[in-house]
C-alpha cells in the first residue's frame, strides 16, 4: 500500500484502499442507541451510557462520525467545538470495535475530527479519558496529545478526581492542530 495525497490536516492521507467497504458518516440522533449498545458491549462494566443521548448528536452530529460496513457499527466519535475554549475542538468519546482495533479507524476519525476543527477555525483538540484506561492513554500519546497538569496523579500519569461520584478519575490531553499533527 502506497499513502495517498496529502490531507488537509497535514501528512499523508491514508492509503485509499485501507478503508474499502467501510462508510465514514455523520452521526444522527437515532445512532444513539447503537452507540450505547458499542459502549455497554465494548467496555463491559464500565457505566458510561450516561453520556450518550439523541440530542447531543442532533444539535452536534455534523462534528460526530460513525464508521460502518454493512449496517454494522464499527467505531464511532462523538466531538463538538467546544463553548468555553473557543480554540478547540473536543472529544467527548470515542471508540473501536475490538475486532476492528489496531486497523488505523481511530486515527482516521481523529484525522476528520482535526480536519472539522481547523476548517472552524481551532487549533487544538482536548480529550479526556478515565485513568484506568491505559490502552486509551496510549492511543492518544501515540497521536501526539500531551497531558495537562491535574489535581492528582496515578501511576504517574496526572489526572484529575472524580467530583461527581460515578467512580471515573480522568486525565485531560490536549493535542496542537499546527504543524501537520494529524
Amino acid at each position: 500500500m502506497t499513502a495517498g495525497p496529502a490531507s488537509a490536516a497535514g501528512g499523508p492521507a491514508p492509503p485509499e484502499d485501507l478503508f474499502a467497504g467501510l462508510t465514514f458518516r455523520e452521526a444522527q440522533p437515532a445512532d444513539a442507541a447503537a452507540i450505547a449498545g458499542a459502549i455497554d458491549t465494548w467496555w463491559p462494566a464500565r457505566h458510561i451510557v450516561h453520556g450518550v443521548c439523541p440530542q447531543l448528536l442532533e444539535h452536534m452530529g455534523d462534528t460526530c462520525l460513525l464508521v460502518e460496513k454493512d449496517g454494522i457499527l464499527l467505531a464511532f466519535l462523538v466531538g463538538y467545538m467546544s463553548q468555553r475554549l473557543p480554540n478547540a475542538g473536543y472529544i467527548h468519546y470515542a471508540g473501536v470495535r475490538p475486532a476492528y482495533r489496531g486497523r488505523g479507524l481511530g486515527r482516521e476519525m481523529y484525522r476528520r475530527f482535526a480536519e472539522l476543527t481547523r476548517a472552524r477555525g481551532r487549533d487544538r483538540l482536548v480529550a479526556e479519558t478515565g485513568l484506568w484506561n491505559t490502552a486509551s492513554l496510549a492511543f492518544h500519546m501515540r497521536l501526539g496529545f500531551t497531558l495537562e497538569p491535574g489535581d492528582i496523579v496515578v501511576d504517574g500519569v496526572p489526572g484529575r478526581r472524580d467530583v461527581i461520584g460515578v467512580g471515573c478519575d480522568y486525565a485531560t490531553m490536549v493535542l496542537r492542530l499546527d504543524e501537520g499533527a494529524l
